[in-house]
């Protein structure tokens, strides 16, 4: 049986023997933190976890199985151009449909689906409450789905801090997009979802702000960490910043990748949950210490050291292939050498790997999510083989590494 801690994020293995012995609570093995799993999730639920484990094997190895589907959706309509998307790949099968979150938890032991799609608004039980218990019950990667998921919803976050890996809006000739773009959109995203499996599945616990503790030593900055946060990361920064301690006197400045637009709804939502302040990265900008800055992949973000202090300089990218994480380290390694720290959480391609060896040659350190944990694993793969590093797991361990960090550079 597999069970995901919620203090540090990590994969628990339940053995067969623990199972047959009806134990129902035990230490996570990679922080201690004691998991407690019920009675009746252990007799009624242990074959499911452990199909939905094999099976997320095949799909993530690409086998000649078509990555199974089942469609969450109230309205008919919607349901049936979901499937016809979903039919025109052969790699893709719909194994079944559900009218509300109610229908979905019945049916998922039975059909064990690869990937879900759910709709947020829906009658008897919305999205939002059936993901909780898809993550509990049978924990399955889940893509939202819904016009209230797109530009700033405050659905959408909540949906990823649930344990959603992705959310699309649905397919509208209303969108500024074609309506072949919107189909291959659909398409990827529920792919990856697939080939993310269930070790990127966890719900964060986030309580709300309503007092901060003063930043130390006066806001000064000291050191700054560049997180490159790239395709898959909203569960990784989620899970992250909200652990960061606002009285170590270094920075943050994360590379989102989404629109200005979309960045400044989650610097919003961020913000309401974090004792470190979050902000949305602007030029001209002074870095402080206890701050977390946002900018998106749309734009140039790079880093000054002038007679005021550290300069944040941002300007729109000409297109998202500029490399923002990229120069966003050269940058810092040149304002801040050893003073400065890279951090790749998930992501498509090699943005921020080159940017990572600037800063390791400059004296830094770069600190890389583990990839089992990311929802798109392959730019943390390729920095840790081509530099020969360690990965650490997301959320709290990563929040502690970087504070381990920042005490060693300030010794």
């Amino acid at each position: 049986m597999i069970i995901f801690c919620e203090e540090c994020g990590s994969r628990n293995d339940l053995s067969a023997d623990a199972m047959e012995e009806g134990l129902h609570s035990f230490a996570c093995c990679h922080c201690n933190e004691t998991l407690v799993v019920s009675r009746p999730s252990l007799r009624g639920g242990c074959h499911a976890f452990a199909d939905l484990s094999a099976k997320g094997d095949t799909a993530t190895s690409g086998g000649d199985r078509p990555i199974s589907i089942l469609i969450v959706d109230d309205s008919t309509v919607l349901r049936k151009v979901l499937k016809e998307i979903f039919s025109a790949d052969e790699q893709l099968k719909v194994v079944g449909e559900a009218q509300n979150g109610l229908q979905a938890l019945e049916l998922l032991p039975q059909l064990k689906p690869d990937v879900v799609t759910l709709d947020v608004n829906m009658p008897v039980m919305d999205g939002l409450t059936a993901i909780k218990h898809i993550m509990i019950k049978c924990p399955t990667p889940v893509v939202m789905f819904s016009t209230l998921t797109g530009q700033g919803s405050q659905e959408t976050f909540e949906a990823l801090r649930y344990g959603a890996v992705d959310f699309l809006q649905k397919p509208s000739s209303l969108l500024t997009e074609d309506l072949k773009s919107q189909h291959d959109l659909i398409i990827s995203r529920v792919k990856n979802a697939a080939r993310a499996g269930i070790d990127t599945i966890r719900y964060l616990r986030l309580a709300q702000q309503d007092q901060r503790p003063m930043p130390a030593n006066g806001a000064t900055c000291q050191h700054v960490f560049a997180i490159g946060s790239n395709y898959g990361s909203y569960g990784a920064l989620l899970g992250l910043v909200p652990e960061l301690d606002p009285q170590t006197p270094a920075a943050y400045v994360a590379v989102l990748y989404a629109t200005p637009l979309h960045v400044e709804a989650f610097v919003h939502y961020l913000d309401k949950y974090s004792p470190i302040r979050v902000n949305r990265a602007t030029d001209g900008q002074i870095l402080h210490g206890g701050v977390c800055y946002l900018t998106s992949v749309f734009e140039r973000t790079t880093i000054q050291s002038t007679a005021d202090g550290l300069r944040m300089l941002v300007l729109p990218n000409s297109s998202a292939a500029d490399q923002a994480s990229d120069q966003l380290m050269t940058s810092l390694a040149m304002a801040m050498g050893e003073r400065s720290t890279g951090i790749l959480l998930s992501g498509i391609g090699d943005d921020g790997v080159d940017g990572s060896g600037q800063i390791l040659s400059a004296g830094g350190r770069v600190i890389l999510q583990d990839p089992k944990t990311c929802l798109c694993s392959e730019t943390a793969t390729r920095a840790a083989r081509k530099y020969d590093l360690p990965t650490v797991l997301p959320g709290a361990r990563m929040a502690d590494t970087i504070r381990s960090c920042c005490l060693e550079s300030f010794q």
